[in-house]
């Protein structure tokens, strides 16, 4: 395959930005070998140094903070009031990533006798290969990379070639700083499925780490089984898999539910619903998506979330007043066209939005704000649900229903194949327990702000939110435990 060159376009302008040369496979393999031979590079430093290194580059990014916001709201799309949010996130990450050691801190074991002789040690899992998605230009794929630097793995980094640039100028920071350790890490830009492959059976890579849907991450498992199945040797008459055994980690999409209940404030709490459903466009994993509603306070609170939705501004992201820009490509535009035709099959009530601005072009492309009320008799059988309902709104396009009572409003949030965030609005200190019991995610939200997301958040769903599931942090998946009984104190005499 020979190299090709990419066209990196302004999402809403559709100005050519930048011209980059793609990898290949064999570029691509040729960094992955670079990389690992220098692994023992971030190896012979320790947790503490790595952290401190990524501290200082911490405040590199805060310097650059003005063409790094530039780049985001040009080649992402993200309103330039959100970019900030998107540079904070990693640089407060990078800043206080000495916070992570207690997953790496060794932990002495106590057995059944009361002996202290074992204890689990952690250490990098090895070279990891990581794919980011399209709608966080900058920190998911430098958290990824950061993440890697930290525990000591070598990593190469594969942004989305739809918005690759602000990555790139990262990584080329981190080389102008010549960081210690630096040739250890890389970056892939690798448009099309292949690259994904070349990741999947390239021996030498340990940890394959992807933030995607999860019917992306299952189409990945299923490519890995299916290059299992062609490594079979069966010259010793029992079939034997000689392609080795990798650690998958998938964060995948959300489909949160956002409960309100009849005794809050449903001015303020439609204010953070709206800033929750459609910030980024509604583009983000963990937005709110499925606001399911007391039937008491049902008609009052659509009313506020109308007011607030209308006062949403939409256009050239580098308005500052701006808070919905362009969506990222035209499969989005046509997504949220789908989900909404959809739910008119269900005589779905569409209360605001359902209209698009469409300039023919792959750029300048908007869904407006758009709330579609779903009846709660079509919410539990997910086979017979609308669309929207079942599968994540990955735009801005939001659905809404009612709730008889607070057990009603569990059941209907816990009618999903996803379970990355779940959000309770109540005042009922008593219920709020049986929401944090019941509710089927791996991050339960109870009255706060919107968008938390600093070092201390964790990440992660259950069912297909997540692979493993459940909440974590992406360095303790980076490293693997390693038990040691070391009994010399007690046997040295005997065995000397």
């Amino acid at each position: 395959m020979s190299s090709q060159e990419l066209e990196i376009k302004n999402k809403y302008t559709g100005e050519i930005i930048d011209r980059i040369p793609a990898d290949t496979p064999e570029t691509i393999q040729a960094k992955i070998k670079r990389i690992h031979r220098n692994q023992e590079k971030l190896r012979e430093m320790d947790f503490v140094e790595r952290a401190q290194i990524l501290s200082k580059f911490a405040t590199r990014l805060r310097f650059k903070k003005k063409q790094l916001k530039e780049l985001i709201v040009a080649e992402g799309g993200l309103p330039i009031k959100y970019s900030e949010w998107e540079i904070a996130i990693v640089s407060n990450g990078f800043k206080f990533c000495e916070w992570y050691y207690q997953f790496m801190e060794d932990k002495e074991l106590t057995s059944i006798e009361g002996e202290k002789f074992a204890k689990i040690v952690y250490l990098p899992e090895g070279l990891a290969a990581c794919v980011a998605p399209r709608n966080t230009p900058l920190s998911l794929p430098l958290y990824q990379l950061g993440a890697n630097y930290l525990v000591g793995n070598a990593a190469i980094v594969k942004p989305s070639t739809a918005c690759p640039l602000t990555m790139i100028e990262a990584y080329s920071m981190m080389e102008e700083a010549e960081t210690p350790g630096i040739d250890a890490l890389d970056i892939a830009i690798a448009p099309g499925r292949w690259a994904v492959d070349e990741f999947i059976k390239n021996d030498l890579i340990k940890v394959f780490l992807s933030i995607s849907s999860s019917h992306t991450a299952k189409d990945i498992l299923v490519s890995y089984a299916r290059m299992l199945k062609k490594s079979v040797d069966k010259s010793m008459g029992v079939p034997m898999y000689t392609l080795p055994f990798k650690k998958f980690v998938f964060e995948c999409a959300g489909n949160d539910a956002g409960i309100i209940m009849d005794d809050v404030n449903l001015e303020q709490v439609a204010k953070w619903n709206v800033d929750a459903s459609y910030t980024n466009s509604g583009q983000q994993c963990f937005s709110m998506k499925r606001i399911i509603v007391h039937r008491d306070v049902y008609d009052e609170y659509i009313e506020c979330v109308i007011r607030e939705m209308e006062k949403l501004k939409y256009g050239d992201p580098m308005d500052p007043d701006v808070d919905i820009g362009p969506l990222g490509s035209r499969k989005i535009l046509m997504m949220m066209e789908v989900m909404v035709a959809d739910a008119k099959k269900y005589d779905a009530k569409i209360y605001t939005g359902a209209e698009k601005i469409d300039t023919g072009k792959d750029y300048g492309l908007f869904y407006k704000p758009t709330l579609v009320e779903i009846k709660p008799e079509l919410c539990e059988d997910l086979s017979k649900a609308p669309f929207l309902w079942r599968e994540e709104a990955f735009g801005p396009v939001r659905s809404v229903t009612k709730a008889d009572s607070f057990e009603d409003a569990i059941r209907l949030a816990n009618a999903s194949n996803y379970g990355m965030r779940a959000v309770v609005y109540t005042s009922n200190l008593e219920r709020i327990e049986i929401f944090k019991k019941k509710l089927e995610a791996a991050n339960i939200y109870i009255n706060a702000r919107p968008m938390l997301t600093d070092i201390t958040v964790a990440l992660g769903g259950i069912k297909d939110s997540a692979y493993p599931p459940g909440a974590k942090y992406y360095p303790q998946e980076l490293v693997y435990q390693k038990y040691i009984m070391d009994q010399t104190a007690k046997n040295l005499d005997k065995i000397k």
